[in-house]
């Protein structure tokens, strides 16, 4: 979700976009794959996520976006297949 994070979908963790205690539901329309990192940072960071129709929009802090535009996620790694099987044998 965060423009340049390589780790791959199945090692995120999903992250409410209203947070839960705020109300915000538990479902698809309110969740985006983050990083651990990101996670844990994403309040104090300066980026900032909604959704739009179900799918999750960013804007990042002033230093990596001077316009604070906000921008689709449509190149999101969870659209990336995965180098690695899912399964291990």
């Amino acid at each position: 979700m965060i423009p340049g994070c390589t780790t791959p979908a199945r090692w995120c963790e999903v992250h409410h976009v209203m947070p839960h205690h705020q109300g915000g539901p538990t479902n698809i329309d309110n969740g985006c794959l983050l990083c651990w990192f990101h996670h844990h940072t994403i309040d104090t960071s300066g980026w900032n996520i909604r959704m739009i129709n179900g799918r999750p929009q960013i804007r990042g802090p002033v230093l990596w976006d001077p316009t604070q535009t906000w921008r689709p996620a449509h190149t999101h790694r969870a659209n990336t297949p995965s180098p690695e099987p899912y399964w291990r044998t």
